[in-house]
């Protein structure tokens, strides 16, 4: 019999089924009892809207709150964007934040909306400002928050495939259009149609799943997996299910992290393709000049507007700025050993935009020893289902290359990259 050591380890991919169902409202109560592994405790749910991109994953379209006590889902509840969060009604009111700075310094601001909440890099930095704002706006004390995108949704409808809801079937390719539609209804009409629509489709869904037969379980659970590697599942809990948070890792190495948040674009992310192009250029002395491109092709009859943040390594010196488009910035902070540049960037109707960032470090970043070991690392933002890759590497003078991986153009991707060069 295992030891209780490795239980983490054992129930870790039933955990994360679990986690993702109970963020659509779907209880599992034998599973959670079959654990028995959180007892007693509250866990917060957004779905966000990854066709409004912000930076840890998508619009706050839903939220909500979920009691496990034994095992068993209780008190479960949602809020549409969250206009009746709280007993007097405060859609408008605003939330105190203290950063990131390039959000708060470039918008000259540090108070945002709840709903507007999620202004940090990354999933597990906003999950505890959203857990403690939640707690101060309503009294409700947190165990941990669950999010999980439209994209989420989507995987989880091709597994199980069509479901009846409200009297209308719900594939995964309609079910982005009809969480849009819910939305409009209820903020034309405030009514909480959305929070209505996903609890059907939640039950509907639990069906699905539980009357799926092994293999198909097997394959729900790869899916899920899938999610939480690209970041359309994250799940931030203390002290466990570490790596499924969408945490910035930091690496010995080169980086770059592209965070994209849509300032007034409407619902256009899933239709602008986005290219990132980056070449490094590494000098005899140890020093590096970094070159990095991004470029927005606008398939929307709309103006598309995205507040664009670059996070690099510690000290860069941005030396120039090109674009091609309307743009405001670059402003340059810097946050958690990283440097930030931040642009404000609109790309016209169906055309494409550019900005370029080009800028030195200062220390070498390279590994030394018998070979020479260029690594870098380009996480992708929750919410995005893929951009496309570019890179190059410079060698200094005289290097001769080694190995190189994930080097080249046109690579399409759904998930973080790690560029490899070995040389001497």
């Amino acid at each position: 019999m295992a030891g209780d050591s490795d239980r983490p380890m054992r129930y870790a991919a039933v955990v994360i089924i679990v986690l993702v169902l109970a963020a659509i409202l779907v209880p599992l109560i034998n599973v959670l009892g079959d654990l028995g592994y959180f007892h007693e405790r509250t866990y917060l749910l957004v779905l966000q809207d990854n066709s409004e991109l912000r930076n840890t994953g998508g619009f706050l379209a839903c939220v909500g709150s979920i009691d496990i006590q034994n095992g068993e889902p209780k008190n479960l509840k949602l809020y549409y964007a969250p206009s009746n969060a709280y007993a007097n009604d405060t859609r408008s009111a605003a939330v105190s934040i203290d950063g990131p700075e390039s959000f708060t310094n470039f918008y000259n601001s540090t108070l945002v909306r709840f709903w507007d909440l999620n202004v940090q890099y990354d999933f597990a930095t906003f999950a505890p400002v959203y857990a403690s704002t939640w707690q101060e706006l309503t009294g409700q004390h947190s165990d941990g928050v669950i999010g999980l995108d439209l994209t989420a949704l989507q995987e989880l409808l091709k597994s199980t495939g069509p479901l009846t809801v409200a009297n209308e079937t719900i594939t995964w390719r309609n079910v982005i259009d009809r969480v849009h539609y819910a939305s409009a209804t209820a903020e034309r009409e405030g009514k909480s149609d959305l929070a209505a629509f996903l609890g059907e489709l939640s039950s509907k869904l639990i069906a699905a799943v539980q009357g799926a037969d092994p293999v198909g379980k097997l394959l729900l659970l790869n899916n899920l997996q899938t999610l939480a590697q690209q970041r359309h599942l994250l799940v931030y809990a203390p002290d466990a299910l570490k790596g499924y948070d969408g945490a910035i890792q930091k690496k010995a190495g080169d980086f770059l992290y592209v965070v994209d948040a849509n300032s007034g674009g409407g619902k256009a992310d899933l239709t602008v393709n986005r290219t990132i192009t980056y070449h490094a250029y590494l000098h005899d002395d140890g020093t590096q000049t970094s070159n990095v491109t991004l470029t927005y092709a606008n398939d929307c009859g709309w103006t598309y507007k995205v507040f664009t943040t670059t996070l690099v390594p510690k000290d860069a010196e941005l030396l120039d700025t090109r674009n091609s488009s309307y743009l405001l910035g670059p402003q340059v902070t810097s946050s958690d050993d990283l440097t930030a540049i931040s642009s404000y960037v609109e790309v016209p109707a169906h055309t494409t935009a550019f900005v370029t960032y080009t800028y030195s470090l200062p220390t070498t970043l390279v590994a030394a020893g018998v070979y020479s070991h260029y690594d870098l690392y380009v996480p992708q933002q929750a919410g995005l289902d893929h951009h496309t890759l570019n890179t190059d590497v410079t060698l200094p003078h005289g290097a001769q290359l080694i190995r190189e991986s994930n080097v080249g153009n046109g690579t399409a991707t759904n998930g973080d990259v790690h560029v490899e060069v070995i040389y001497h």
